[in-house]
């Protein structure tokens, strides 16, 4: 937390405010927050709150034209602001910019590695998406007002698919900037909620899939190859999580459907029929990231 502080503090653009939401902690988080002085507005609820409805509380006390992103296990470089900030002011059609990352995987401390490699989508780019989500959290710049044109901001239901829920949101009537150079770093440790809650990534996902189409019945037509690749990562996501919990069959059966989509999907498909302590082995050192 001290780091992630910190981090703001050193940002080249001054013109900032942090909103720290305290949702219910016990450790000495208020004493870290509250000793960084008045550019720290400090907010903490009675209990503990999923992430979407504690990022709406603190999203609520935020006066700025611009709204960025930093969890407290989380870093950003000292430009990320800046190179942020001057994308939207110099694209006044553009909503939402994110750029590249560090993946920083714990406790291996001193090993960085850049999540992305070479130019990612700009513009239209909510069928991108739907096929391959580049997006961290941490890199994410928007306008203020690009939130109050919706119904709802972060999804109060959600734990897990919070941000990509709201961003899908936006980006189905805004466009992307694509800033080309690290903003942050991103830990990834046992702690983290897509480590511990990873189990209910499927479930949300595909929740999140179902709201898209209600909002806009021409998703189904207009993006036909993309929500059918949407649909095969939703069924390995389920697949994954079969195959941890030893029930291979289960996981057969999800991905039975979608295994000629492309051969990394043949490859999983076949692996449910080996032990899956080879499916965790191979998944994690040679599957990971082809999808």
């Amino acid at each position: 937390l001290r780091e992630a502080l910190a981090s703001v503090y050193a940002q080249s653009y001054a013109n900032w405010e942090i909103i720290f939401w305290d949702n219910a902690s016990t450790d000495g988080s208020a004493d870290i927050a509250k000793s960084c002085g008045p550019k720290l507005r400090y907010f903490k609820s009675e209990r503990s709150f999923p992430l979407g409805k504690a990022r709406n509380l603190a999203i609520a006390e935020a006066v700025g034209q611009y709204l960025a992103f930093l969890d407290c296990d989380d870093k950003w470089l000292p430009k990320t602001l800046e190179r942020q900030v001057s994308a939207l002011e110099r694209r006044r059609d553009v909503d939402f910019v994110y750029g590249n990352y560090f993946r920083l995987i714990m406790p291996r401390t001193d090993n960085l590695i850049l999540a992305l490699s070479g130019r990612q989508p700009e513009g239209n780019v909510f069928g991108n998406f739907l096929r391959n989500y580049p997006v961290c959290q941490q890199t994410v710049m928007l306008r203020t007002d690009a939130i109050k044109r919706l119904d709802a901001k972060f999804d109060e239901c959600l734990d897990m698919a919070e941000e990509f829920d709201l961003f899908m949101r936006i980006l189905l009537r805004s466009q992307a900037l694509y800033i080309d150079e690290p903003l942050a770093i991103y830990r990834i440790h046992r702690n983290t909620g897509s480590q511990r809650l990873h189990d209910k990534h499927p479930v949300e996902m595909k929740y999140v899939l179902d709201k898209l189409k209600k909002i806009d019945d021409s998703i189904e037509r207009g993006y036909a190859s993309q929500l059918r690749y949407y649909e095969a990562k939703l069924a390995y996501w389920q697949a994954k999580v079969y195959m941890e919990n030893n029930d291979p069959k289960s996981a057969r059966s999800e991905l039975v459907a979608y295994r000629f989509i492309t051969p990394v999907f043949f490859t999983l498909y076949v692996l449910t029929y080996l032990p899956c302590t080879v499916w965790e082995w191979l998944h994690g050192r040679k599957m990971k990231g082809s999808l």
